[in-house]
């Protein structure tokens, strides 16, 4: 945007409130943190983690949670007094990096370990993960938690696939509540756990929305139409219906969570019912009169409500119903006061020892892998590439990448979030940035634009390109140059961080169906020659993208979807050929027979 106040955007029917929408995530923790200054703060150690005023404390477990941006007031607005201690913060629609998941745990240790309690989506499963790896030198005792209240999401036999929606507040609620009562990891562990097994959740969109930096819609909900079991990134439902009275709507939406839980007659039941961002909080009331009176019918009692906007999705029209089902303990928990800038409630008092003063060990770790790297061989053979100031070739796949940034979000807003080539344009730009002028190495520069990844830009793809660039670095360090066999050891090394964070195999409509017939183009053909080696993995790169449009997804957030995955690219695989075709085009210049 320039600076004369004009707006140079295709984006001008959004009537949006940025200033670039690369920084609107950093610019809104800003505002977030001086708005709430009196119950939160931002860590010094890490400007993607907020902390509440009153953590760590000592003795206390620690409860930390995570997500992406644009959920507001989730994540950010559930730090505060016997709440959430450290929240871990990501690009919108998502996932925290881990080492923003690791400096939330640092900041959220009191000595008596740290709870992580968060949404069951790829990427937050592969950080938290390797958050707890990266804090295992410091002696913090991690325990998980993951929500997967989303009913429509999966089946009842297949409920640890189904998503984290507006159930986890409730989890961070009945936790906190735990931990500020006294109790250990374990009881702070299992009191969340009871509380998002107890959960199940429906949500409904009647209106999509649009992430900034895209400028339009990731998917669309024809006039006259809904979409049952929206995601709250904006995933597509499990089925397009008809609009309905919002009496019919509330109808639905209670048969789905109540038909999923099978409640006896006389349980008491929280409820909570959420905007996703631009539905007018009356109409969240005219949904829950509807909802209460089926409840009474039901034989069920409310215990508590909460109607209005909890857990959102940028502006998307629609709203979401969570039903808790309570016990002695769960009412107990619930009961509990808290004070964060999401969720206040006046209730039975716990002791609230004073913030520790003792300073917490805070170490920038990167997760290493366990797996030996080998070694690409010296060059023997003709042609080969030379290393050193080879930087290049990682400035020419960025520009690919970047190039590409509208394609491969609106690729992904068929199916997933939208904030595939977003993510992946600021991640290889910003590498790009640092290696310019620089004349580095080529293992130098994948390190950085690995380093880049995996600590700054999160979601999924953070780790799983990460750890592709950072073992084909350590595979070709102190290398002067390779040739094709040295070649293909480095692309294998690649593929094994690949899959060191993912469980992806062929046909699972990931970007494995794009590296690995690639790989294997590559080596087959390497008899032949460097550069025809190159040019059948470029071709078999895209073979392998193409192949994703008739697939099914079995992982991810697309997976959830089910037949509707089909006839569509995979971002991921699309992004991996740009990233192969690019990179043999790189090298194909760069071959020398000295």
């Amino acid at each position: 945007m320039d600076n004369d106040n004009t707006y140079d955007r295709s984006q001008l029917a959004m009537q949006r409130f940025f200033n670039d929408p690369d920084d609107i995530v950093d610019e809104t923790v800003a505002g977030f943190v001086k708005a709430h200054g009196d119950l939160v703060r931002k860590d010094p150690m890490n400007p993607r983690v907020v902390l509440s005023r009153f953590a760590p404390q000592d003795g206390r477990v620690g409860i930390v949670t995570g997500g992406g941006s644009g959920h507001e007031p989730a994540f950010i607005g559930y730090a505060g007094r016997n709440m959430v201690d450290a929240v871990a913060v990501g690009e919108l629609f998502s996932s925290p990096t881990a080492q923003a998941f690791a400096d939330a745990i640092r900041a959220a240790d009191g000595g008596a370990g740290v709870a992580v309690l968060y949404g069951n989506y790829a990427g937050d499963n592969m950080n938290v993960k390797m958050a707890r790896e990266m804090v295992a030198a410091d002696d913090i005792e991690v325990g998980l938690v993951v929500a997967n209240d989303d009913v429509c999401s999966a089946p009842p036999a297949e409920r640890a696939k189904r998503r984290g929606v507006a159930g986890e507040i409730f989890m961070w609620k009945i936790g906190a509540a735990r931990a500020a009562a006294g109790g250990n990891l374990a009881e702070v562990q299992a009191a969340a756990q009871k509380a998002i097994d107890s959960c199940r959740s429906v949500g409904l969109g009647l209106g999509p929305c649009t992430l900034p930096a895209v400028g339009h819609p990731n998917f669309q909900i024809a006039p006259g139409t809904m979409e049952v079991g929206i995601g709250h990134h904006g995933e597509p439902g499990t089925r397009v219906e008809p609009l309905k009275r919002a009496d019919d709507v509330a109808d639905d939406m209670l048969r789905i969570v109540l038909g999923d839980q099978n409640l006896a007659e006389g349980t008491e039941v929280a409820v909570l019912v959420s905007g996703l961002g631009a539905t007018p909080v009356n109409e969240l009331y005219v949904l829950y009169d509807r909802i209460e009176t089926g409840l009474e019918a039901a034989g069920l009692r409310v215990y508590r409500a909460f109607v209005g906007n909890y857990f959102t999705s940028l502006e998307m029209v629609g709203a979401t119903l969570t039903v808790m089902a309570l016990d002695s303990e769960l009412k107990e928990l619930l009961d509990v006061e808290c004070a964060s800038p999401g969720l206040t409630s006046p209730g039975s008092s716990v002791p609230s020892p004073a913030p520790s003063s003792t300073p917490r060990q805070r170490k920038a770790r990167s997760a290493e892998s366990a797996v030996a790297i080998e070694r690409a061989p010296d060059a023997a053979g003709q042609p080969r590439l030379g290393l050193r100031s080879a930087s290049a070739i990682v400035e020419e796949i960025a520009a690919v990448i970047v190039a590409n940034k509208a394609y491969l979000s609106e690729i992904d807003g068929l199916i997933g979030d939208g904030d595939h080539g977003i993510n992946m344009a600021k991640g290889f730009g910003r590498a790009a940035e640092r290696i310019s002028g620089q004349n580095l190495s080529l293992d130098q520069a994948l390190l950085v634009l690995s380093d880049v990844l995996m600590t700054e830009i999160g979601g999924s793809m953070g780790p799983l390109y990460g750890f592709m660039f950072r073992n084909m670095s350590l595979t070709i360090n102190e290398r002067q140059a390779i040739d094709a066999d040295g070649f293909a050891v480095m692309l294998q090394a690649g593929l094994r961080g690949v899959r060191m964070t993912g469980a992806a195999e062929i046909g699972d409509k990931t970007l494995i169906d794009c590296l690995v017939p690639a790989i294997a183009a590559f080596e087959t053909t390497v008899p032949e020659g460097f550069a025809p080696a190159l040019k059948a993995m470029k071709e078999a790169a895209e073979e392998g993208r193409d192949s994703t449009i008739d697939l099914v997804a079995r992982l991810g957030r697309a997976s959830r979807l089910g037949e509707r995955s089909r006839g569509v690219l995979d971002a991921g695989a699309t992004s991996c050929c740009l990233i192969l075709n690019a990179l043999a085009d790189s090298v194909a210049a760069r071959l020398s027979e000295e």
